[in-house]
């Protein structure tokens, strides 16, 4: 696929760019300052990627670099959601921007758009809730992810094949960014809408506080890798199959098995 990546010289895009290339993606980068990306992403990457300098909150432009260069794929990465309820939202800009770029150059383009999105794990629902009660009910961080997703479930099926990639915590496997001559691979399982591999609390039926202690007790079993959440990504998007489309894609570490 041809992949417009926004946000690369962040802590997941950085690593996205070359599990991108990895996979046999054409990748095209979208980002605000072309010096901080080459001094964060070494030339052996960079070699084999086009640059486009632009605002992630300027959809005309996004609309352009996606025309242009004939993109079938957009991953957003750009940007830091706003972590407590009482703070502004500080995403919403780039995740509108993102989504009417993709919907305007699908109807250029004429083909639909396949779009991967960064959330968060509040954005699940909730395994024992009923449908439709989110995690953030129960652990109240980073609840603008709900405001991205409700933005999403607007948009336009036929333009945008669009998934929000809802993990928990991430950290670094490897400190420095580095060429991959081949995928690296992940240690990942998926589910949609709901986390994989919950496990339920005994105390999970007491009236708000069993959900509360149940969510807090699974938090930080969903930490994972910055390169395996890459990795599934750039996976997903060389499979090019419709399993996650118009999902939230929960994901976790797994000892053994592959990425599903």
């Amino acid at each position: 696929m041809k992949v417009l990546l926004l946000g690369p010289t962040g802590n997941l895009g950085s690593r996205l760019l070359p599990a991108l290339l990895s996979h046999g993606h054409t990748v095209i980068v979208f980002v605000r300052s072309e010096s901080k990306l080459r001094s964060l992403i070494p030339s052996s990457v960079l070699s084999s990627t086009t640059i486009v300098t632009g605002d992630a909150t300027d959809a005309a432009a996004i609309t352009n670099a996606l025309v242009t260069h004939k993109c079938n794929a957009l991953v957003n990465a750009a940007g830091l959601a706003a972590i407590f309820p009482w703070q502004a939202p500080k995403m919403q800009e780039i995740i509108r921007a993102v989504l009417t770029a993709g919907v305007e150059a699908s109807k250029t383009l004429r083909w639909s758009i396949r779009v991967w999105v960064l959330g968060g794990l509040g954005a699940m629902d909730y395994p024992d809730g009923g449908e439709g009660i989110k995690l953030v009910k129960y652990f109240p961080f980073f609840p603008e992810h709900e405001l991205s997703y409700a933005l999403l479930m607007s948009q336009p099926p036929e333009n945008l094949k669009w998934s929000m990639c809802c993990p928990g915590v991430m950290a670094p496997a490897e400190k420095n960014i580095v060429a991959l001559a081949s995928p690296r691979g992940n240690k990942l399982k998926a589910s949609a809408d709901v986390p994989p591999e919950w496990q339920p609390s005994m105390f999970r039926g007491i009236p708000f506080l069993g959900p509360v202690w149940n969510s807090f007790a699974n938090l930080m079993r969903y930490t994972i890798k910055l390169e395996d959440c890459a990795d599934f990504i750039a996976a997903d998007l060389e499979k090019a199959d419709d399993k996650f489309v118009g999902k939230r894609v929960g994901l976790i570490e797994v000892v053994k098995g592959k990425e599903e």
